[in-house]
């Protein structure tokens, strides 16, 4: 990362910014138009991917949820990134994500301990008031299901952290990305950022979780539209946020200098 770059991320975490959630949807609508056949073609094929690898026994959830989530995820930023700078899109840019593997993979098992960790306080809560064995048998047994417990209705509340945890480090990916940052680095400044405006990204988040969900009930054809819409608004989000373009201006400036 460039010290015109750190200062910008500075200034940000400091200062604050401008967050118009209308805007980044919209922009993501655009971003996907540009390309619609190559975003499509990638939704289906990553959608297979994750399918036949959640089939492997025993290792497909972990392969899914370290590896290839976060590396298919990051392949449409970059395809996103350089529409929006009008450059050509070649379909092999949706796998580039591959080439930042071990940064990602490690913000997602951390993230995911860090998550996991927070339920923590509920599950124990849930095991006291014997919840936690009735929703276990309901699972391996639902004919057979007795009446659930009661349980109290506060324990809700004990999932606060996990998704606070789950928004906060939703631009980590980027920050790996787009800034050549170390994972622990990116998760924090993702943190730090996002949360001065956790409100904001909550809300943005779960418009674009509906959108998709609407996607699935279209007979799973519209996920091929929303999902990419959903990675190019989330993109869009973080270039204006953190001035990326600019910053790539910014950079060729100091490298003329240098």
């Amino acid at each position: 990362m460039t010290e015109s770059q750190r200062n910008r991320i500075n200034a940000i975490t400091e200062e604050g910014y401008h967050f118009d959630l209308g805007d980044y949807i919209s922009r993501g609508f655009t971003l996907f138009q540009k390309s619609a056949g190559n975003f499509i073609g990638f939704a289906f094929l990553a959608g297979m991917i994750l399918v036949v690898a959640s089939l492997i026994p025993f290792i497909g959830s972990l392969l899914s949820n370290l590896i290839l989530t976060p590396a298919l995820m990051v392949g449409g930023y970059l395809a996103a990134h350089k529409l929006d700078r009008d450059e050509p899109l070649e379909f092999g840019t949706f796998f580039k994500g591959f080439d930042y593997l071990g940064q990602l993979a490690l913000a997602a098992l951390v993230t995911n301990l860090i998550i996991l960790a927070s339920f923590i306080p509920m599950l124990i809560v849930w095991y006291l008031t014997g919840t936690f064995d009735w929703v276990w048998n309901a699972i391996e047994n639902p004919l057979a299901t007795a009446e659930p417990p009661s349980f109290p209705l506060w324990s809700f509340l004990l999932l606060a952290p996990a998704v606070y945890f789950s928004i906060a480090y939703s631009w980590a990916y980027h920050f790996i990305v787009f800034y050549g940052m170390e994972f622990w680095d990116a998760m924090e400044t993702s943190r730090k950022i996002v949360s001065k405006k956790w409100g904001l990204f909550f809300l943005f988040f779960l418009v674009l979780g509906l959108l998709v969900g609407l996607g699935f009930v279209l007979f799973f054809i519209g996920i091929l539209v929303t999902f990419p819409v959903l990675i190019c608004a989330n993109y869009a989000a973080f270039a204006d946020v953190t001035e990326l373009l600019v910053e790539t201006e910014d950079d060729l400036v100091e490298h003329l200098i240098d």
